[in-house]
């Protein structure tokens, strides 16, 4: 039996509220799913939070599970917007709201919403993926993390004009990728 046929008899058994089947999906998983969240949110106990609870949506939705190519990949999909989703909370919460707004182009606003909204990340991710190293670290500071210039500067002990300039150069890099998808 392969990987993928022994992987959907795992995925038909958990539609079926077969507890086995969710456990050994939890002990697969569980474990590489938190890092790969921790690489998003820098912060090791909210992963963990975040990947319970994409476990304890899968039980409770286990009739209704949208499996198309791989349960793995269904997950590791669900770690990821969910880790986007807590930084759009986190923000909402912590008041940066004005500030990113204030920092950031309106063009690019629209750019990232439309693609929160259309679950675009993956080509998002393609796209800072191929920003030269410096450029990727001020871009990912700057929107994800949601650090003004100033903070990024002192954090990287580089001129606020740098972070600038380098933020320039992330948007044109994104938009010129993202062209063919808006």
């Amino acid at each position: 039996m392969t990987v993928r046929e022994l992987e959907q008899v795992t995925v038909n058994a958990l539609k079926e509220g077969n507890i086995e089947a969710f456990n050994l999906c939890y002990e697969l998983y569980f474990s590489s799913l938190c890092s790969y969240a921790n690489l998003f949110l820098q912060n090791p106990q909210t992963a963990e939070e975040v990947v319970q609870e994409i476990f304890v949506e899968l039980w409770l939705k286990k009739e209704l599970l949208p499996v198309h190519t791989s349960l793995k990949a269904y997950l590791v999909k669900s770690v990821k917007n969910d880790c986007l989703d807590y930084f759009k909370h986190k923000k909402i919460k912590e008041g940066y709201a004005n500030d990113y707004l204030n920092s950031s182009s309106e063009a690019y606003e629209d750019i990232f919403n439309y693609l929160i909204n259309k679950d675009l990340h993956d080509i998002l991710d393609s796209s800072i993926q191929k920003l030269p190293n410096q450029c990727r670290q001020i871009f990912m500071l700057s929107r994800f993390e949601y650090l003004s210039y100033k903070e990024i500067a002192e954090k990287l002990e580089i001129s606020v004009k740098t972070v600038e300039n380098q933020i320039g150069k992330a948007l044109k890099i994104v938009r010129e990728e993202l062209e063919n998808y808006l």
